[in-house]
């Protein structure tokens, strides 16, 4: 017999772990290490290359090469911008250097497929923007 404003007991096809087994806790987005405090290092080496400080370096080595693959006249007139999903950003300072980027723009990427595979860049997007 059922006793009144109790809820009846889970039949055979429950088991008894409770209510909160069927919860599922989200998985950890970052792995915690039990070993005590990280060093300053780590945590600013960290925190330059998720703001993409660290991409500086890299982006005057892709200017080098890009300079290389194009005429000496507008080697000059452009500067690198960022590389989000293999689509680097190349910014020049008038619609003449773009649409000679533009015109180039198959060496330019077989070179820099060539020089700088890692970066592992697919197209390249032109815009004017002023010094």
């Amino acid at each position: 017999m059922i006793a009144m404003g109790q809820p009846p007991k889970p039949s055979g096809g429950e088991s008894s772990r409770g209510a909160n087994s069927s919860k599922r806790l989200p998985p950890k987005l970052v792995e915690e290490k039990s070993s005590g405090p990280r060093k300053i290092g780590s945590l600013i080496s960290q925190l330059m290359s998720r703001r993409g400080y660290a991409s500086v370096g890299a982006e005057s080595a892709l200017t080098g090469t890009i300079k290389s693959a194009v005429d000496a006249s507008i080697a000059s007139s452009f500067r690198v911008g960022k590389l989000q999903r293999g689509v680097l950003m190349i910014y020049a300072v008038d619609s003449v250097v773009m649409q000679e980027l533009t015109f180039q723009k198959r060496r330019i990427l077989k070179k820099l497929a060539k020089e700088h595979p890692q970066a592992k860049i697919q197209d390249l997007r032109f815009k004017v923007q002023a010094e």
